[in-house]
């Protein structure tokens, strides 16, 4: 069984050794900043600021579907954060015994023009079994991944250019949906309570 502290202590051992393997493989090298990404010193729309505020924070997740299931911690977990156009997310897929997955990546974002843009060009996937696990170094997509907003209330509802992902983010947590996930295109809708702002 374990507890909050045991999974604590697992997460930051996942993150140092993610930190050395991406500092060998020459991976954590990126400069962007955040004032780069809107350029410059042109001043984004109040809007604009608005959003980043409602996004800025860290979440945890509290279930995945799959499209045919609904899991929980501990057999599924992971944090989300975005803070001044810094963005990091780990995933962990415990669901099956021999095919564990696991993905952490680091990159930035912004909004712009009511936009939601963000990459990982910084990422490592763990997949396979504890015995036998792979490593992969790959970024998900090329360049910047870019979300339509819209305001719904007090929540933000956030479209991709393809349809195929969309973000409802409310003041409590968010809900990422996916209809093509990962290499092997899957469904997955996560959702993610607020952990901090």
């Amino acid at each position: 069984m374990f507890t909050k502290e045991k999974l604590f202590r697992t997460g930051i051992g996942m993150f140092l050794l993610v930190a050395a393997v991406l500092q060998i493989s020459g991976c954590a090298h990126n400069t962007l900043t955040h004032r780069d990404l809107v350029g410059g010193g042109e001043r984004s729309h109040k809007d604009d600021q608005k959003i980043l505020a409602l996004i800025n924070g860290m979440y945890e997740v509290v279930s995945w579907n799959d499209g045919s299931k609904t899991h929980r911690p501990p057999a599924v977990s992971g944090r989300w954060a975005f803070l001044d156009g810094k963005v990091m997310s780990i995933i962990h897929n415990r669901t099956d015994p021999q095919a564990h997955e696991a993905a952490i990546g680091w990159g930035e974002g912004t909004v712009k023009e009511s936009r939601f843009l963000y990459r990982y060009p910084e990422r490592i996937t763990i997949e396979g079994s504890t015995q036998r696990p792979s490593i992969g170094l790959e970024s998900p997509w090329e360049g910047m991944r870019s979300f339509a907003v819209k305001w719904k209330g007090d929540s933000i509802e956030m479209t991709s250019q393809s349809g195929q992902q969309t973000w409802v983010i409310s003041p409590d947590g968010m809900l990422y949906t996916d209809k093509a996930w990962g290499p092997k295109k899957v469904f997955a809708q996560r959702r993610w309570k607020r952990i901090s702002r």
